[in-house]
């Protein structure tokens, strides 16, 4: 959408006039699509603009019914994330103000993604962070403005997206997490973390939240009536984190609040492993991560 010219490592957007149509006059927007499937990990690049009011915004999960947008110019902001669904706009944070961006002048620009976390770096400064539910999409660059703007030096540097797990701590829930779910996630390309697995000086609660933000799923066993677990689940669904719940068959009766959610069962058995192993890969290929 829109009209790009590409190369020597650059793309420079080049702004047209729309001929015809309800916006005859005015300056088209552009989109232009990368070669790269992205959901996990760093992007740089450098951006030079020439006019301060030109926008160049990174978008993930491109082409899904709510895209998420990371970059310059935000309304009146020099910097944001915000996400595109339906037709309307839901900025999730926007900081600076346009006039304090350069022009004609490479600035680097780094984009972190961890599961649902993304941190937004301006010359090795960090402006802006925030929380969206990331999928695997072509990478994507949204231009808009009267002047050029020039992308160069564009790399991606993807990391093993990650499922946290969460149940609780004895000998049949670990042959469990063993046995089956470690080696299915692990099959399936995810990183696999449990909560002891981290050793880290902060709060644990901290460690937990912000491990679940940086999973791009979680699975959760709520056959016991284990408040952590619980806890740790509602904080999953209040960030719209894809969330799997397993329990096993010997629960007579699933708690109100979570009874109207999926839940895969499972025996605890030789079979009914390889059951829940086979279901619980199903599971994953169908929340597109």
């Amino acid at each position: 959408m829109g009209k790009i010219k590409t190369g020597d490592d650059k793309v420079t957007h080049i702004p047209t006039i729309i001929e015809d149509g309800y916006n005859k006059g005015q300056v088209s927007v552009c989109i232009a699509k990368s070669n790269i499937e992205f959901d996990s990990g760093k992007i740089e690049f450098y951006v030079t603009f020439k006019d301060q009011k030109n926008t160049c915004q990174l978008i993930l999960s491109h082409n899904t019914p709510t895209e998420t947008f990371v970059g310059y110019n935000f309304g009146k902001s020099a910097f944001g994330i915000g996400n595109y669904s339906g037709g309307k706009w839901d900025g999730i944070t926007a900081t600076g103000d346009e006039s304090s961006l350069p022009i004609n002048q490479k600035i680097k620009t780094v984009i972190i993604v961890r599961g649902s976390n993304i941190d937004l770096y301006v010359d090795d400064v960090k402006v802006c962070s925030g929380v969206a539910q990331i999928v695997k999409s072509q990478l994507a660059i949204f231009f808009n403005g009267k002047q050029e703007i020039i992308v160069e030096n564009f790399k991606s540097e993807k990391v093993a997206p990650k499922a946290f797990v969460v149940m609780q701590f004895s000998a049949e829930y670990n042959e469990l997490y063993e046995e089956v779910i470690k080696p299915t996630c692990t099959k399936f390309g995810l990183e696999v973390i449990r909560a002891d697995d981290m050793y880290t000086n902060s709060l644990i609660l901290e460690d937990i939240t912000k491990s679940i933000r940086e999973s791009s799923v979680v699975i959760a066993d709520i056959t016991a009536d284990n408040p952590n677990v619980f806890y740790e689940v509602g904080y999953s669904h209040a960030i719209n984190k894809p969330t799997i719940l397993l329990s096993d068959k010997k629960r007579a009766k699933l708690p109100f609040d979570v009874s109207g959610f999926r839940t895969l069962f499972y025996e605890n058995s030789i079979g009914g492993k390889r059951t829940v192993e086979d279901n619980l890969y199903k599971y994953l290929q169908n929340i597109n991560i």
